[in-house]
């Protein structure tokens, strides 16, 4: 079996014409931090960890290009009704990607529920007249990664859009 990369036809876009076509203001995936705490001490869903991500140990979040276009290709297929499995090697922002799918899709939720449109990109797409429904997120890995994946989240997620029910069981 021969594997492609599955984003050949995004090659040429840049990160701002990806930004523009989900209807973003800012080089920021929604509902992400803006900067992230480069020690790693600070849980950012803490009272000390906001305050690092204000502090002098913080740095921009900003999504690579790759990890864009991922959460693109992610977004398309969503809205399109076609599955996707997401792998690649260890290291390469598949954590960043998913946690971003799930911001992206409330983002583009909560445009069509209050614009009564999705950017223009999705809105001729499978699922373009139909709201997509408010529901629960779910991420399923083991039993040892449980807690790395809520770090993870925290790192990217800024506090208090999103509920995180950790459930090991």
């Amino acid at each position: 079996i021969e594997w492609a990369e599955g984003v050949e036809a995004y090659k040429k876009l840049t990160i701002d014409q990806i930004r523009v076509a989900f209807g973003l203001p800012t080089e920021h995936f929604p509902f992400f931090n803006k900067t992230t705490d480069l020690t790693g001490n600070e849980d950012p869903w803490t009272e000390s960890g906001r305050k690092a991500l204000a502090g002098a140990n913080a740095a921009e979040l900003k999504p690579f290009w790759h990890q864009w276009v991922g959460v693109l290709k992610i977004v398309d297929n969503l809205m399109a009704g076609k599955n996707l499995l997401l792998m690649d090697q260890v290291g390469v922002g598949k954590t960043l990607q998913a946690v971003g799918t799930i911001t992206m899709y409330e983002w583009l939720r909560v445009n069509k529920e209050t614009r009564g449109q999705y950017p223009a990109r999705f809105e001729q797409s499978a699922r373009g007249a139909k709201p997509l429904p408010h529901r629960m997120h779910v991420v399923v890995c083991t039993p040892n990664l449980v807690q790395q994946w809520t770090s993870e989240m925290h790192r990217y997620m800024e506090y208090g859009i999103f509920t995180i029910l950790p459930y090991l069981g």
